[in-house]
């Protein structure tokens, strides 16, 4: 990980340099490696600011801290970035299938057998032959062997005359 410190209008100490970036590895625990962060530390006035920026898988997390301390202002800051790197880890998790949904989509996915009843076998024909005979026919399917590939396959005539071919696969 990639930390950089700068000060405005502030000397950035050694224990204070130490206490940022030790503060910064503890957002390790979130687990999204690898993680760039920039701390920039100011002081107008009274008012002593922190501001961290982190990228994180290619978004940018920012969070600002003001109040009279530095310190008080860097732990402000981090509070702020673990809320929302919680928050950003959480619509991550939310964006998968709970296991026992993922078991029902897997489910889905396996083609259900299909029933052929009133369906005009014929043996060897060419696809064109198979549209044509089945587009002359009152039969709403055609099961027969492509000649191309010699592959037993159903022609299903839908709604508006749409065509619809399956590769048959016997056991």
């Amino acid at each position: 990980m990639q930390v950089t410190i700068t000060g405005r209008h502030v000397e950035v100490t050694r224990a204070l340099r130490d206490y940022a970036e030790e503060k910064i590895k503890k957002l390790f625990r979130y687990s999204f490696k690898p993680m760039q962060a920039t701390v920039r530390l100011a002081v107008e006035k009274y008012r002593h600011m922190a501001e961290i920026v982190l990228w994180v898988d290619g978004n940018r997390i920012l969070a600002k801290g003001e109040t009279d301390e530095m310190y008080q202002s860097i732990d402000l800051a981090i509070e702020k970035i673990e809320q929302r790197l919680r928050k950003y880890k959480e619509k991550l998790s939310r964006h998968k299938l709970p296991s026992s949904n993922r078991s029902r989509a897997r489910k889905a996915l396996i083609p259900k057998p299909v029933v052929v009843r009133d369906a005009h076998i014929v043996s060897t024909l060419s696809l064109d032959d198979a549209f044509s005979r089945l587009a002359s026919k009152k039969n709403k399917y055609l099961v027969f062997v492509d000649d191309a590939d010699e592959k037993l396959k159903l022609l299903v005539c839908e709604k508006d005359d749409d065509f619809k071919i399956t590769e048959l696969i016997i056991d």
